[in-house]
């Protein structure tokens, strides 16, 4: 990553402070819903972890930091997550291979992963390892872009369709959020309040949180 585009991606910027705000006030509430309602003991795996951000706010919010694990193709954001997160079991290399035994999490998850998978069998890669390493009745949660970026092509929208494709069989529930990039970053130094306002406009909402619970059985066996 150029850096010019760390420090646009930077969490210390207002912008990006309101868009991740708006995303864990969410992920708390979901995870309350679900009867996480305290992290100590639970068992969390994050695909294309990056720096290991999303864990360490896990960890702030009462996670085991020896039960996290992550995997990111990127050594650089690796190397960095050692360095901020030393007791995270971190691994290199493409999340279609997880060296991670069989359902031995109960949350998974991936973050602005797939928008920058194109190859589909790589996708279905990852969503099949994600399904393994995930215990039956555990959760997959899957945030990402649900537009195309016009100033980013090696990123591409993800669909409703794609999640019920990778995740055959799994219950899923779509929740819409976060506030166009470019508008919130101009808020975020200007009028910051009207954040909240203009994310609840649905069409200025530029991604979506898929909600996916494990079943018991996998949906990836044959049908009779």
């Amino acid at each position: 990553m150029s850096s010019e585009r760390r420090e646009r991606h930077a969490v210390m910027e207002p912008g990006n402070l309101l868009m991740l705000q708006e995303r864990e006030r969410l992920l708390a509430r979901i995870l309350r819903r679900h009867g996480y309602r305290r992290l100590d003991g639970v068992r969390v795996f994050e695909a294309g972890c990056g720096g290991g951000y999303n864990l360490r706010v896990l960890i702030q919010w009462g996670a085991d930091p020896e039960l996290l694990a992550g995997m990111d193709i990127d050594e650089e954001a690796l190397e960095y997550a050692r360095r901020h997160s030393p007791p995270l079991r971190l691994h290199h290399g493409s999340a279609d291979r997880v060296p991670e035994p069989d359902q031995s999490f109960d949350l998974s998850l991936a973050f602005t992963l797939f928008s920058s998978v194109r190859n589909e069998e790589t996708a279905e890669g990852i969503a099949a390892e994600l399904f393994r390493v995930t215990r039956p009745g555990g959760l997959i949660l899957v945030y990402d872009m649900r537009r195309s970026n016009p100033r980013n092509p090696a990123v591409h929208a993800i669909e409703f369709d794609d999640i019920r494709r990778w995740f055959p069989r799994c219950p899923v529930r779509r929740y819409t959020l976060t506030l166009a990039p470019p508008i919130a970053r101009l808020l975020g130094g200007a009028a910051p309040w009207l954040y909240g306002p203009l994310a609840a406009i649905p069409v200025l909402r530029t991604h979506a949180l898929y909600v996916l619970r494990r079943p018991a059985t996998s949906p990836f066996a044959d049908t009779p």
